[in-house]
């Protein structure tokens, strides 16, 4: 009869030590179930616990943890855009609406309300422009809009850009020259190259100062290809110069200011062109902006 009872007690004593060594296994894994249950859309900065990143439930945790942070970042940033672009949106809509109650306070000649009628016709524009912006922005960034590359002349492109766009000058008398050159051909989406590059020029154009120039040159380098615009503008302090990159961020210069999107647009454009955007000092003092496409593999030096 002894031994019967000790296989009992055996039994006994091994299931309860298996039911002792599995919960200590799983101890982890109910842990980070229990972290898991509060992160939320309102809580992602919340991570799980990481007790061993050696081990599989760790490099688990490790990989949730990772795509908790990128989530939090992009609401981060969407927020931030919600809410940047509801002030933009806010501004010209208050203008239009305080000119309006302006006009309507006492009888006026038909010359003042044709006025005010301007000044509300050219808010409703900028409030368009505004709004085709953000549009353009939202589409790229949430991946609706992708980029077809094919083999480009960044030096057509870069005169053909430069004709386009000079007679929006020519009321501050403001020259914008296309510095000729040798043809230099890289594989980019030819619509992102020049809404880049018509980009970076309208923003010469608008900050340089009157009866100056803004210069548009192309060259290359043994690792990339180059449009370069210089004005004669205030410049970019150095700070500011990565910043101004960003959406929404402004620099009030000879009292003309934009939407803040401009070179925002500009570098999303480069990106997803597979190229970059640097902010220097032009010889003048003015800024110096440069588009940047790597060099194609098998072209001569």
């Amino acid at each position: 009869m002894r031994w019967p009872a000790a296989g009992l007690l055996a039994i006994v004593l091994a299931a309860f030590s298996g039911y002792a060594i599995s919960g200590r296994t799983l101890l982890p894994l109910v842990r980070m179930a229990e972290r898991a249950r509060v992160i939320s859309a309102d809580h992602l900065s919340e991570r799980l616990p990481v007790e061993n990143p050696a081990d599989e439930l760790g490099q688990l945790a490790v990989v949730f943890n990772d795509t908790f942070a990128r989530l939090d970042e992009s609401f981060r940033r969407l927020k931030q855009f919600t809410a940047d672009a509801s002030h933009e949106l806010r501004t010209p809509l208050t203008a239009i609406r305080s000119v309006g109650e302006v006009g309507l306070r006492k009888a006026r000649s038909p010359e003042a309300y044709r006025e005010i009628i301007g000044s509300m016709l050219e808010e409703a524009d900028h409030l368009a422009r505004l709004v085709d912006t953000l549009l353009t922005l939202s589409r790229w960034e949430s991946g609706r809009v992708r980029p077809s590359p094919s083999w480009v002349d960044l030096t057509q492109v870069a005169t053909d850009v430069v004709g386009q766009l000079s007679v929006l000058a020519e009321d501050r008398g403001i020259r914008v020259e296309a510095l000729s050159g040798e043809a230099l051909i890289v594989e980019a989406d030819p619509v992102l190259a020049r809404q880049a590059l018509a980009n970076v020029i309208d923003n010469a154009i608008k900050f340089t100062r009157d009866g100056s120039r803004v210069r548009v040159s192309t060259a290359r380098t043994h690792s990339e290809y180059t449009i370069t615009v210089d004005d004669e503008g205030p410049g970019i302090p150095p700070e500011e110069r990565s910043r101004v990159l960003e959406r929404f961020y402004r620099i009030d210069r000879n009292g003309r200011d934009g939407s803040g999107l401009g070179l925002a647009i500009v570098r999303r454009a480069m990106t997803a062109s597979h190229g970059h955007v640097r902010i220097a000092e032009s010889p003048s003092g003015g800024a110096r902006i440069v588009l940047a496409w790597p060099r194609p593999p098998h072209t001569a030096s």
